[in-house]
This record gives C-alpha cells, structure tokens and sequence, in this order.
C-alpha cells in the first residue's frame, strides 16, 4: 500500500488538474518558468508544500497522522482579483472532503492569502495510519508424530 504522503500528493495533482489542466504542479523544485524548461503556460503554475507535522503514537499498531497542505499559485498576469476566484476554484475542488486512497477526511477550515503576488491556499488534516505489520518470529517447524498401535 502506498503511504498515505504519496496518496494526498496524487490527490492534489489530480485536484489541481481538474481546475486547470494545463498548468504545471511542482512539489520539489521549480528550476525555471519558461519555455525552455518545458512549461506549458509561462509564468502560470501550482507549487505544493505538503509538511507532515504533529505525529503521535496512539500503540504499536496505529500512529495518528498531521499534515500541512499549502498550495502556491502563481498566475501570469498577477491579478489579485484573479487569484481570490482561483482560491475560491480550489476550495471548491478541496472543501468539504479530500479523498485520497480509501480515506475520506473532511476539511474543516483553511486559510487563503494573496502574498507577494502568490496565492496560498493551506489546510491541514488529521488521520490515524495503520502502521504495516511484519512477521517478526518464524513460522514454527513441522512436527513428526509416530503412533503405535497396541502393546
């Protein structure tokens, strides 16, 4: 089963590429926006901040999970009445449920600004994680048994 951090990433490319399916979503590093580096819409592009935080044992089988989502949207023309209608885009694409995997996690609250010509959209979430288990021991040998009949 992939993690759940690879399963929220997959999540929030496929979001983002339902709002605007030919803008780039990076999540490392962006190495330039123009042409020549392969970008579809110059200057236009999602940049995702996913920042696990506030991991707590619960036993030896569960561990509850937090993550920090933080979308970075950076538009061409740098209209901020453009990016508060992509916010509210996004929102919509996000609020009230985020799927990702077989979980279904509701989106409480999040928090949108416009600074230094970038949206940021950030929500975070909670989940308990099952931890995968492995057979530490063994599997026990074979027996032989002998039976006598009579004496």
């Amino acid at each position: 089963m992939e993690h759940p951090i690879i399963q929220i990433k997959n999540a929030v490319t496929s979001l983002l590429k339902g709002i605007d399916p030919g803008t780039d979503v990076f999540y490392e590093e962006i190495k330039g926006t123009g042409e020549k580096h392969g970008l579809d819409e110059t200057g236009t592009y999602y940049f995702v901040d996913i920042i696990p935080n506030g991991n707590e044992t619960v036993d030896r089988f569960f561990t509850d999970m937090g993550v920090l989502v933080d979308i970075a949207y950076h538009e061409k023309h740098e209209g901020n009445t453009a990016y508060l209608v992509k916010g509210a885009e996004i929102d919509a694409a996000v609020r009230p449920v985020l799927s990702f995997g077989d979980r279904h996690i509701t989106i409480d609250d999040a928090s949108m600004k416009v600074s230094d010509h970038v949206l940021h959209y950030s929500f975070a979430i909670r989940f308990r994680h099952a931890r995968e288990q492995t057979d530490e021991s063994e599997p026990m040998g074979g027996l032989e048994v002998a039976v006598r009949k009579g004496a």
